[in-house]
């Protein structure tokens, strides 16, 4: 068959198909408007029937490239049932068949119409389903998606596991400061026990200075009251230039107190010789008795110095002490509390400063006490077996003696009239 035969017989076939669809659109449309009157309506949803836009529309070729028709026109199997319908290649019913070159200028122009559809932002009104492209990935959406990846490494729980951390970390300051605060507190108590550690070898008083404190004598020490006690709280004239202490007064020292001058006491056959001396500036530690230690304290008693002597055929003993007071009248007050005949105040006297003699820690004893300007002079004698004296003098003796041991007292009467002009 020759190709102008075939392009002829599909030409009248195309033709005979155009006028069937026209026959056939009345009766489609009777068919719409019977629809419409029974109330469905050409859209099944019960709406306006579909518009006329839809069959005006061409067909679109399912397939990119040549036709189909035109394989089957040109091959040996073209029989006429291949043919293009005339609104494959938008040529109207009965119009003449176009040829090859013109279905592919059609085809271009097509595509050109598709492509400035796309550009311009429209979809193709037909054909085949453009390709979608990948939506771009929204900020937000992806922040979510970031967050939910880490919060998923703390669990099911991130709100409270972000809560117990802060926690930790609340907890973890809280125990810095405490850190911190515990080794000050252990620095300021190394520094207490050291200052308090020196107190106690230093021996000093904790408020600095000459305040007098209370410090009775440990336990052991004899307790015991002479047999004979003489004195009185009654000031004597010669001691007025020293009837008050000087503030700036040094305290006592056993050199000066017990000098060369005191080191022998003499008269007639008796002589008594110094043994010993010492001086203290916690007066209370020489004495016993809580009532005599407090007046001590109350009559600001700052140093005191003594001296313990025996006589050169070793029969006698005398303890000499003296005590460095405010002023006349707390001398006169201690001197009240030490009399053993005193009932209002508990009984106190002097500790014994020589250890190894019997006398003056058991036995007969005789004291005097004398009231010399803010000084406190005690005089105490005893044999040194602790017996009886004899029916002799030799006791009154060794007493009156003693009281020579006082040298240094009248010395510094001597220099206050000196200081005073007088």
């Amino acid at each position: 068959m020759s190709r102008s035969d075939s392009a002829g017989r599909a030409g009248r076939r195309r033709a005979s198909r155009g006028r069937r669809h026209r026959d056939a659109a009345p009766a489609a449309g009777v068919a719409y408007q019977e629809d419409e009157e029974r109330g469905y309506g050409g859209d099944p949803r019960g709406g306006e029937p579909y518009p006329d836009s839809y069959a005006e529309r061409p067909a679109e070729e399912p397939y990119p490239g040549e036709p189909y028709g035109d394989a089957y026109d040109d091959g040996p199997y073209d029989d006429g049932s291949y043919d293009d319908g005339p609104e494959e290649d938008g040529a109207p019913a009965g119009a003449e068949p176009l040829s090859k070159a013109e279905r592919r200028a059609e085809k271009k122009r097509r595509k050109r119409e598709e492509k400035r559809g796309k550009s311009a932002g429209r979809s193709p009104r037909r054909g085949r389903r453009a390709a979608a492209a990948p939506a771009a990935a929204d900020p937000v959406s992806r922040f979510s998606a970031s967050a939910l990846r880490k919060v998923s490494v703390l669990g099911d729980r991130p709100n409270q596991v972000v809560n117990n951390l802060a926690e930790q970390s609340v907890r973890k300051r809280g125990t810095v400061v405490l850190g911190v605060l515990l080794a000050l507190f252990g620095v300021a108590l190394v520094a207490l026990l050291g200052v308090l550690a020196y107190l106690l070898v230093s021996d000093s008083p904790i408020g600095g200075g000459d305040e007098p404190r209370l410090e009775m004598p440990e336990d052991g020490h004899s307790t015991l009251l002479p047999t004979v006690y003489q004195g009185s709280s009654e000031e004597q004239e010669i001691f007025d230039p020293i009837a008050t202490r000087a503030e700036d007064a040094p305290p006592l020292e056993a050199e000066k107190v017990f000098g060369s001058d005191v080191e022998k006491l003499e008269k007639d056959d008796f002589t008594f010789v110094l043994e010993d001396s010492e001086a203290t500036d916690t007066c209370t530690q020489w004495v016993w008795g809580e009532d005599l230690g407090q007046s001590l304290v109350d009559a600001g008693c700052t140093s005191a110095a003594r001296g313990v002597y025996q006589d050169e055929k070793g029969d006698y003993v005398a303890q000499f002490t003296l005590f460095d007071l405010a002023d006349a009248d707390s001398s006169a007050a201690v001197a009240e509390t030490l009399d053993p005949r005193n009932l209002e105040s508990d009984p106190g006297f002097l500790v014994p400063m020589q250890e190894g003699t019997k006398g003056l820690h058991e036995g007969y004893s005789q004291a005097s006490v004398q009231v010399m300007g803010h000084y406190l002079a005690v005089f105490w004698v005893a044999r040194t077996s602790g017996e009886e004296p004899d029916k002799d003098t030799s006791m009154a003796t060794a007493g009156v003696v003693a009281m020579d041991a006082a040298v240094w007292v009248y010395e510094e009467v001597s220099r206050a009239k000196d200081d005073g002009g007088e």
